[in-house]
């Protein structure tokens, strides 16, 4: 097996194109695939307080990341801060008005995405599929869990 034959660089690739493709969709807004994520990922949870560490554990990144990430959206206008009133030293993030039409136009791109990605596959292919990738990430976290 050669290394362009691995499921890593199979992955690799196709992570790429798609980025690579929602950073062109995402251009005219000024927005990064990364940045959109956190949108969306605020989106699901309208209603519902979210903190900045609630943002790090869901996407299990870094304090550092998660804080440059949230502030170029708040320099765009699509989100704020606000103190916890529970306690006052947490910021919770709330999205603003701006999200909204992009949350819509994004949410297509995704669907066009998710369609293209399964296109000539018959419904078992995709479960089949889901079921793999689901394992897959398990692997990868027993994998990074045990080097920690």
């Amino acid at each position: 097996m050669t290394e362009f034959s691995t499921v890593g660089f199979v992955l690799k690739q196709i992570n790429d194109k798609l980025n690579q493709y929602m950073n062109n969709e995402l251009q005219p807004f000024g927005l990064t695939m990364t940045q959109t994520k956190f949108l969306r990922f605020l989106n699901s949870r309208k209603g519902m307080d979210t903190s900045q560490k609630d943002i790090e554990d869901y996407f299990d990144i870094a304090h550092s990341t998660v804080i440059g990430v949230l502030k170029r959206l708040e320099q765009k206008g699509f989100i704020s801060f606000v103190a916890d009133p529970e306690d006052g030293r947490k910021k919770l993030v709330i999205l603003q008005p701006a999200e909204e039409e992009l949350h819509l136009q994004v949410e297509r791109s995704k669907r066009r995405i998710d369609e293209q990605l399964i296109k000539g596959m018959t419904d078992e292919q995709v479960e089949e599929l889901l079921k793999s990738l689901k394992l897959l990430h398990e692997n990868i976290l027993e994998l990074t869990h045990n080097n920690k």
